[in-house]
């Protein structure tokens, strides 16, 4: 049976990803919303900006993106990025 995925302690949680949303809308500072949510300002200027920016950053969105992004296995870079492997290849004899 699969493992059941979880998020990350790390990630941003939908309440959180709501508030963020609710304070871009209402002028809010990134560092007060980061504030209020007890994380790091960094933390949240790169949630902002991975999911649209201030001018188009939605929670359902962003979450959705985010879950997506987080799936496991990733495929390998070299096999699917053919000119990574051909200069990977060419170094390497």
């Amino acid at each position: 049976m699969p493992v059941v995925r979880k998020r990350s302690a790390g990630v941003p949680t939908i309440a959180e990803r709501e508030e963020v949303s609710r304070g871009i809308h209402a002028d809010v500072s990134i560092r007060q919303i980061a504030a209020s949510l007890g994380r790091p300002p960094s933390t949240v200027s790169r949630e902002v900006a991975r999911h649209g920016g201030l001018n188009r950053y939605r929670t359902a969105l962003a979450d959705a993106s985010a879950w997506d992004r987080a799936k496991r296995p990733k495929s390998c870079c070299l096999a699917v990025n053919a000119k990574l492997r051909w200069l990977v290849a060419s170094v390497l004899s």
